[in-house]
C-alpha cells in the first residue's frame, strides 16, 4: 500500500464527536480534487497595498487554481486599483470599512468553493501549507478549522496570541489541538462555517476569530495548528496607537461578556480602568490622553464601548462609550 493511501486510511479512521456530527448532519464531504481548485481565498484589505501585491503574486504561484477574493474597505492607497490592473482574475468587492469580520463575511458570501481560507494581506501562503490545511479538513471531520505555524520574515516563529496560548519554544511535529487560531491564516469547510455562523461583526479589528473559535468548540469541534509554516509580516509588529489599543480593549470586553463568567468580565473592566488611569498621566499628547480618560470612565460606568472606528465622524473620545443596556444613562 502506498504512503498516500495509508495516510488517507489513517485520516478516515478518525471518529467524529457526536455533537460535531449533529452540527453537520445530512452533509457530505466533497470528493478529492485538485487542492487549490477547491479553495476560496478571502482577503480583507484596507490600505494594505504595501504587502497585497506580494500576497496575490504568491497565491498565483502557490495556488494557481484557487478562487481569490479581495474585499477592499475603501482604501486610499490604491489597493483596489492595483488588483484591477495587475490581478484581473481576482474578484474584487468594495465595501465600507466596518472591520475585519464585516469584510471577511462579505467575501465569503461571494465564495463558491468548498474550502474557505481567510488570509491577511500581509500573509504569504505556501503550496505545502495550503495542501496540508485542505487535506486535514477533508479527512478529519471533527476539526472545525486549521492554521499553519506563522513565521516572521527572519524565520523566527510567532507565538499564537502571545506565549499564553501557544509558546514559540514548543515544537509542533503533528496536527496539534489549540484553544484558538489566528485570523491571519485560517481555513475551514464551508459547511462548518455555516454551522458555526458568520464572524460577529460587532467586533471591528480584534478578537473576532477568537469568538468564532469559541463557538466552534462549543459545538464539539477541534481547532488545530499544523506542522507547516508560512510568513506573516504583520505578526512581527510591535506597539499600538491608543485608538487601536482602545479597540482591542473594547473587543476583549465584548468577547468576555459573550463567553466567560460575569466576574471575569468585571475583573477585566477593573484592570482596564486602572490602565486608563495610569496611561492618561503618562501620555502627554492631548488626543491620546483624552482616549485613556474615556477608557477609564467607560469601565467605571460599567458601560460597553462602541468601536471608535465606527463613529462616522462623531467626536472621539466623547462618543466612544454608551450606557450599558438597561441603565438610565
Amino acid at each position: 500500500m502506498s504512503s498516500d493511501v495509508k495516510g488517507c486510511a489513517s485520516f478516515c479512521s478518525i471518529r467524529t464527536p457526536v455533537i460535531g456530527e449533529r452540527a453537520l448532519a445530512g452533509r457530505t464531504a466533497p470528493s478529492v480534487m485538485n487542492y487549490s481548485s477547491e479553495v476560496s481565498v478571502v482577503i480583507p484589505s484596507y490600505n494594505g497595498r504595501k504587502h497585497l501585491e506580494r500576497c496575490l503574486s504568491t497565491l498565483a504561484s502557490e495556488a494557481p487554481d484557487a478562487e481569490v477574493i479581495v474585499v477592499d474597505g475603501q482604501s486610499t492607497d490604491g489597493s483596489a486599483q492595483l488588483v484591477r490592473d495587475k490581478f484581473p482574475s481576482v474578484r474584487l468587492r468594495s465595501v465600507r470599512n466596518h472591520g475585519w469580520a464585516h469584510a471577511t463575511n462579505r467575501g465569503i458570501e461571494l465564495a463558491e468553493r468548498p474550502y474557505l481560507l481567510c488570509l491577511n494581506s500581509d500573509a504569504f501562503i505556501t503550496r505545502e501549507a495550503l495542501t496540508a490545511m485542505r487535506n486535514r479538513l477533508h479527512f478529519s471531520r471533527e476539526v472545525a478549522a486549521v492554521a499553519p505555524m506563522l513565521n516572521n520574515e527572519d524565520g523566527t516563529r510567532q507565538a499564537l496570541f502571545g506565549i499564553w496560548y501557544w509558546p514559540t519554544w514548543k515544537p509542533i511535529t503533528k496536527p496539534t489541538s489549540v484553544p484558538v487560531l489566528s485570523g491571519a491564516c485560517i481555513m475551514t469547510r464551508r459547511e462548518t462555517y455555516e454551522a458555526v455562523g458568520a464572524f460577529d461583526e460587532n467586533f471591528f479589528l480584534y478578537n473576532e476569530e477568537l469568538d468564532w473559535c469559541y463557538r466552534a468548540k462549543s459545538l464539539g469541534f477541534r481547532l488545530e495548528i499544523l506542522p507547516v509554516s508560512m510568513v506573516h509580516v504583520g505578526g512581527g509588529s510591535t506597539g499600538k496607537s491608543p485608538l487601536l489599543r482602545l479597540e482591542e480593549q473594547r473587543g476583549f470586553i465584548y468577547l468576555s461578556s459573550k463567553h466567560w463568567p460575569t466576574w471575569v468580565t468585571s475583573l477585566l473592566r477593573q484592570g482596564m480602568r486602572i490602565e486608563g488611569k495610569i496611561r492618561k498621566h503618562l501620555d502627554g499628547r492631548p488626543a491620546h490622553k483624552a482616549m485613556w480618560e474615556a477608557l477609564e470612565s467607560t469601565m467605571a460606568r460599567e458601560a460597553y464601548l462602541e468601536s471608535p472606528f465606527q463613529l462616522s465622524g462623531r467626536g472621539v473620545p466623547s462618543a466612544i462609550f454608551r450606557p450599558a443596556p438597561g441603565s438610565s444613562e
